[in-house]
């Protein structure tokens, strides 16, 4: 399990919002949150994110464990071209691969091969190139080109400064930068919001073979259909969890009423069957002490 909840509650001022939760997401899990507005969806994507800790309970997540998280309002502080933000994703691997180029520029200036200076260089080149190569460093511009045209900015000029982006536009930016962060747990709020419906269908691809796992929040049943395998439903201040995607869980509810519904008219008739009793034998002296026990 890469992040679970225990017994987690969690209210502002004298409102709770969610009660005594506990869930967990599991590697490779694709998860639908719906509820609707104000039921705690974004409360508990921020306790899950660690942005709010719980007032009861605990919150665990696997150490190392990346998050990325996009928000309704993402990218509305973004600054730079559009080409710095996507390079700042791999700013580790371009760092190497500047070091990678000064060590081949001092390996080239070096005239005696088998001097212990060149093979010290030459060890040092190929360490870089070991990690430069295991962080996937020669396919970052194919991964950047790839999110650019899936979300729309093919005929965008790299240099474009954020700020003339529209607020769309700079969410659509944003969503790159997440997709290319590859993190563990990808949350998305809203995402569809921004995208048209070729980007959607691009994006709808893109997720279904992504590796980690993912909670997203959305409107979209269609959307919620072709990405998860499990919806999780804000109902009375928690969550019920249906191992299905949106239309396996229309199924899976109207069964879960059509139960619940059948335990409550038994409930009723057993409760009526008691009460039968204790209004027949109250009165007797001989049978009262039963009627009392029945009653409570």
């Amino acid at each position: 399990m890469i992040a679970s909840l225990i017994g987690a509650s969690k209210g502002f001022g004298a409102e709770t919002i969610l009660r005594d939760l506990t869930l967990g997401i599991e590697p490779g899990d694709r998860i639908g949150l719906i509820g609707p507005n104000g039921s705690g969806k974004s409360t508990l994507l921020n306790m899950i994110s660690g942005e709010l800790e719980p007032d009861e309970g605990q919150r665990h997540v696997q150490e190392g464990l990346s998050i990325g998280y996009f928000r309704q309002e993402s990218g509305l502080m973004m600054s730079g071209s559009i080409e710095s933000q996507l390079q700042s994703v791999f700013s580790h691997l371009y760092n190497l691969e500047q070091k990678m180029r000064l060590v081949e520029g001092e390996i080239s200036c070096q005239t005696d091969h088998e001097s212990e200076e060149y093979h010290r260089l030459t060890d040092q080149y190929h360490r870089l190139q070991t990690e430069f190569e295991s962080g996937d460093g020669y396919q970052m511009q194919v991964k950047i080109n790839t999110v650019l045209t899936g979300m729309g900015f093919s005929g965008f000029s790299r240099e474009m400064p954020v700020s003339s982006l529209s607020g769309g536009e700079r969410a659509r930016l944003a969503i790159c930068k997440l997709l290319l962060a590859e993190p563990n747990l990808l949350m998305l709020d809203e995402v569809t919001n921004h995208l048209d419906f070729h980007m959607l269908a691009w994006l709808e691809s893109y997720l279904s073979s992504y590796k980690g796992a993912i909670l997203a929040v959305s409107h979209d049943r269609f959307f919620l259909d072709t990405i998860t395998r499990c919806i999780w439903e804000m109902e009375d201040k928690g969550v019920v969890a249906y191992p299905a995607g949106y239309t396996g869980y229309l199924t899976l509810k109207r069964e879960r009423f059509e139960r619940r519904q059948k335990e409550y008219e038994r409930f009723q008739r057993e409760r009526q069957r008691f009460q039968d009793y204790a209004d027949r034998n109250m009165a007797r002296a001989s049978t009262s002490s039963s009627a009392k026990a029945v009653l409570k």
